[in-house]
């Protein structure tokens, strides 16, 4: 029996999730913006990932600050998002909550259409509860029909997905986020 070796740890979760597939120029496109912004497609979104993580270290220290910035945080977007709504009407991202398997080098979920395998799509996650966003391209690796007692209507398939292209910070959260996701189903169990 051949042991199989995992770069990361996998959970099973419930995520936000949007796919879209790119064809061969779309994909070499993504990567090319991809290495102009330094991996940070969306700046906005790289400033909320970062300041949620700084308020988890911070509610350690300091359980009232962390309230406090948190709080302020909240009311600024709150004010951009009046200001600016159809600038957030174009990045906001259709995101279904599906059950998947996750790691900081893959995905796997169930999905509707048969995907083939080698095919490249940009991959919207959303991590709940903190509805942090993470956005990869990612590389179909397999996509087999779902068991008949498990299918239905939007799990026809179920599709794995490896990351081709994540920025540093954006692997960082999901490691953050499995992490903490692994330590409350402990919690949960005992």
């Amino acid at each position: 029996m051949t042991e199989e070796r995992r770069r990361f740890f996998r959970i099973n979760d419930s995520m936000g999730v949007s796919y879209r597939v790119l064809g061969e120029e779309e994909a070499k496109a993504y990567i090319r913006r991809s290495k102009q912004q330094d991996g940070s497609l969306d700046i906005a979104a790289n400033f909320d990932n970062r300041i949620q993580t700084l308020l988890d270290a911070c509610k350690i220290q300091s359980p009232v600050a962390a309230e406090l910035i948190d709080l302020v945080n909240k009311k600024l977007n709150l004010v951009i998002q009046q200001s600016d709504i159809d600038s957030s009407l174009i990045h906001n991202v259709a995101y279904t909550v599906k059950k998947v398997n996750a790691s900081a080098c893959g995905l796997a979920f169930g999905i509707v259409d048969k995907l083939k395998i080698g095919q490249l799509l940009q991959l919207d996650i959303q991590l709940l509860p903190s509805d942090l966003n993470v956005t990869v391209l990612a590389e179909v690796v397999g996509c087999d029909p779902v068991e008949e007692e498990e299918l239905t209507e939007d799990s026809k398939f179920f599709a794995r997905f490896n990351f081709t292209e994540i920025n540093n910070n954006d692997q960082e959260l999901l490691i953050q986020h499995i992490v903490k996701r692994q330590a409350a189903l402990l919690k949960h169990q005992r």
